[in-house]
């Protein structure tokens, strides 16, 4: 049986957080996205859903009881399915998402959402009864706005910074809270999603901002620090692979090699993933090399065409 719990990040700021009944444990918290309610000074904004439509309904009556204000909107950071499919709690304010969500999902309604993939996820997670109604039960709908670059909501003197950056992944800044919303870029249960090089670039802007607090996509607040020290595993991961490649180490061999541990290994919520971390990480690995050869076979490209 799964309940959940309210964690305050700041007066301003709060979370929800899903445990089990018996263990105070999480449930396989790398399947289920954070829900933030952000109160402003006027008006409650909400980030993503999760999966649950009943918790979301609930934690959206919740805050508006414990603000006394109405919500203005919801934002969602991503089109992948526990951070949408709680948004019917959602129908009657204005929801806001990248390009690429919106577009996304409005081809999952076009061609319909085959319950395949539903009972796919069910398969996925056999523990979770309240998952399981709400996939089979629920909808989602083409969200009010899309925006392609960048976007601000709410008054100027607590306004949301939203930017869409790669495939339909949004991050939302808040300088005066002195939040940010990184979406699958930093997960805190889990390696990140996003895998690209470029990476490395985005944390680096990240720096330079003025906050104190991330909420990643999936698990509990981290801080500045825990961005730094994903970007410096980073480097370091990449700089590795690329002296394996210098040393010729072909690619069906590269998971054979030597690597840092990511930095968020010893946390218990990243233990508690077991395998499912362990095939990420694989993933990833394998991923990034083939981006490291072909870096090096760009190079003879060009050397040929100056010749």
């Amino acid at each position: 049986m799964i309940q959940t719990n309210y964690i305050e990040v700041t007066p301003d700021l709060i979370m929800t957080s899903m445990v089990t009944k018996e263990t105070n444990k999480l449930i396989r918290p790398y399947l289920y996205s954070n829900i933030s309610c952000l109160n402003l000074p006027d008006e409650l904004v909400f980030v993503n859903t999760g999966p649950h439509v009943d918790i979301a309904r609930k934690f959206r009556r919740d805050m508006e009881s414990k603000f006394d204000k109405e919500t203005s909107y919801l934002i969602l950071t991503s089109k992948t399915w526990d951070y949408i499919w709680g948004m019917s709690a959602f129908e009657d304010v204005t929801v806001v998402s990248s390009s690429q969500t919106r577009s996304g999902i409005r081809q999952n309604l076009k061609q319909g959402i085959d319950s395949s993939y539903r009972e796919w996820i069910i398969r996925q997670i056999p523990e979770d009864n309240k998952l399981h109604q709400s996939l089979m039960n629920n909808t989602i709908f083409i969200p009010t706005i899309g925006f392609s670059n960048k976007k601000e909501i709410g008054p100027k003197n607590c306004q949301l910074f939203l930017e869409s950056i790669m495939a339909s992944s949004m991050t939302i800044y808040c300088p005066s809270m002195k939040l940010l919303f990184t979406d699958s870029y930093i997960q805190s249960v889990m390696p990140p999603f996003v895998w690209s090089i470029a990476t490395i670039e985005t944390y680096r802007n990240w720096e330079q901002l003025d906050f104190d607090i991330i909420i990643p996509g999936r698990g509990p607040v981290v801080s500045k620090d825990y961005l730094i020290s994903i970007r410096i595993w980073m480097e370091n991961y990449l700089n590795l692979l690329r002296e394996y490649r210098n040393q010729g180490v072909p690619e069906n061999k590269i998971l054979q090699q030597d690597f840092p541990d990511h930095p968020g290994k010893q946390r218990i919520s990243w233990i508690d993933g077991g395998q499912y971390h362990t095939g990420i990480i694989q993933s990833m690995t394998r991923y990034w090399y083939k981006q490291i050869l072909k870096e090096e076979s760009e190079i003879e490209d060009l050397i040929f065409i100056s010749e």
